[in-house]
């Protein structure tokens, strides 16, 4: 579990109700070549405040847990890495925002 007690993954859209801290996920399917699914996985991670050191640390951990990830089983192997990492800046300047995106590949045996 890389998310911290008490905050939330949502995929697409964030409720209403959410956590101060929460992160929103997408998936998209990019290209399928010879068996092989690719998509971009975009996590936007989400924190209120001035303090940057929270959500920083927390988009660390992310990129820790995902980039070069590997997981093969007997019917398929996902591989993650990750591509880029950036603020964006939201109008309301009390966001903080970090968007991470990964390419992800599913090979299909």
């Amino acid at each position: 579990e890389v998310m911290p007690q008490g905050s939330k993954t949502y995929y697409q859209q964030a409720q209403n109700d959410h956590p101060k801290i929460y992160a929103v996920y997408t998936i998209d399917q990019i290209d399928l070549t010879d068996g092989r699914n690719s998509y971009e996985v975009e996590i936007n991670v989400m924190d209120y405040g001035a303090d940057t050191a929270t959500i920083e640390n927390l988009a660390d951990d992310i990129q820790a847990k995902f980039d070069c990830l590997v997981d093969i089983n007997d019917n398929i192997g996902v591989y993650f890495y990750a591509e880029r990492r950036n603020s964006v800046e939201e109008e309301d300047r009390n966001v903080l925002r970090r968007r991470l995106t990964f390419s992800a590949y599913l090979y299909e045996r």
